[in-house]
């Protein structure tokens, strides 16, 4: 619950967001519900709004605004002039997702970061940068085992004291997010750089190492969007020892799937310690989002 004034601050405050991102004021906006993955015959219904109400704005999960892309795309669907901007929400952009969505619809996706508790903690501009709202939040970087504050620069979860929730405080509230905060070179105010893993663990056999050490594989994802094709991953840890890395987008050659899997094994054997790790790499259509939450995680654990 929020008072009308909360809500009022907050959005206003999204309104500057998307201002300075180009999107006019009070401009016409198309939400795309979680369940246009659920119910593929949603996505036919999205793509007949866009064309009728010629919004300034379409907003939805990044996985969502990639089907409505590709519908666009397969059934030669006009984009709207109007259109100024995308907006990405509750979920990771995935390089190879983010591209083709830019590509069909020719505007930049703004990535909003938040929370349903606290809505708006930080902003990306048209430069892909996420700028934290410094008149709203205060955001921490913790070690999530410690709790204590990293080193400057440093990984770890993120931890966020409202200034504008009154009625509900929130202090130092754990997101469970991974990701580190850094000054802007030019105004010198604070950055942040999201990791797509939360703030979750691999269970090894007498001890658990938390998923943000997955961090140190982005150059393994890079590679896999940028030589690969790959649009979607998710890696899946179905036993202790037995990891699958799941990958969506153009058909990988079996020489490929195997480059990627020897990749994979050799990165996670040093960042996990063990030497027994099997890895298996299989190419899917698509990465199956969560059936309630309609997210697409990066990483799953089946190991309780």
């Amino acid at each position: 619950m929020k008072t009308r004034e909360e809500q009022r601050t907050l959005g206003l405050a999204i309104q500057r967001s998307r201002r300075r991102a180009g999107v006019p004021a009070n401009g016409r906006m198309l939400l795309l519900g979680n369940a246009l993955l659920a119910d593929r015959r949603m996505v036919t219904l999205y793509g007949n709004r866009m064309m009728q109400e010629k919004p300034n704005l379409i907003q939805g999960r990044c996985s969502g605004l990639y089907e409505l892309a590709m519908h666009v795309e397969r059934n030669g669907l006009p984009v709207p002039d109007s259109l100024v901007a995308l907006q990405n929400w509750g979920e990771y952009a995935q390089p190879g997702q983010r591209r083709e969505i830019e590509r069909v619809f020719g505007v930049p996706m703004l990535d909003y970061y938040g929370m349903e508790e606290i809505w708006l903690i930080a902003f990306a501009g048209k430069d892909g940068v996420l700028r934290i709202d410094e008149s709203l939040v205060y955001v921490e970087v913790l070690d999530p085992v410690t709790l204590q504050p990293v080193p400057e620069d440093g990984t770890g979860e993120l931890v966020v004291t409202s200034f504008a929730m009154n009625s509900l405080p929130f202090l130092r509230y754990r997101t469970g997010d991974m990701g580190r905060v850094s000054r802007d070179g030019g105004s010198g105010g604070p950055i942040l750089t999201l990791m797509p893993f939360r703030q979750s663990s691999i269970k090894l056999p007498g001890r658990e190492v938390q998923s943000a050490v997955l961090r140190y594989l982005d150059g393994f994802y890079k590679w896999l969007a940028t030589d690969l094709g790959v649009r979607q991953f998710q890696l899946v840890q179905e036993s202790h020892y037995d990891f699958r890395l799941r990958i969506a987008g153009r058909p990988s050659s079996d020489a490929e799937l195997a480059e990627a899997a020897d990749k994979l094994a050799n990165l996670l054997k040093r960042v996990l310690l063990a030497d027994e790790l099997q890895i298996a790499v299989e190419h899917v259509e698509e990465i199956q989002p969560h059936p309630v939450s309609g997210k697409c995680h990066p990483f799953v654990s089946h190991v309780s």
